[in-house]
């Protein structure tokens, strides 16, 4: 549904902005809801590859390789709460132009 709204919204320019004002905060919870199920499954992954490999023995539990993963691991959840942060505070207006308006 919300492929389907996107691609009619792009195609026909001429939807009302009042329509795109209401559907803008459920396109940016859907897209964020979206991208919080790519980090965890990142995350489930760098995880489960090394799960499996300390158990066959493959690398030691405290190798180079393990604080490889879990730094990198570290690395995409901080990422991660940097775009949600950047996502959800609001923006800052300074509308002091003297005089001029933005261009709609």
């Amino acid at each position: 549904m919300q492929w389907v709204g996107g691609f009619i919204s792009f195609f026909y320019p001429r939807l009302a902005p009042s329509t795109r004002a209401a559907v803008l905060p459920w396109h940016v919870f859907a897209g964020l809801f979206v991208y919080g199920l790519a980090i965890v499954t990142t995350e489930l992954g760098f995880l489960e590859k090394l799960t499996f490999l300390q158990n066959a023995s493959a690398i030691a539990r405290f190798s180079t390789e393990a604080m490889f993963v879990n730094s990198l691991g570290l690395i995409v959840a901080l990422l991660g709460a940097f775009v949600f942060i950047a996502a959800i505070i609001p923006e800052h207006h300074d509308d002091t132009h003297d005089g001029y308006s933005s261009i709609e």
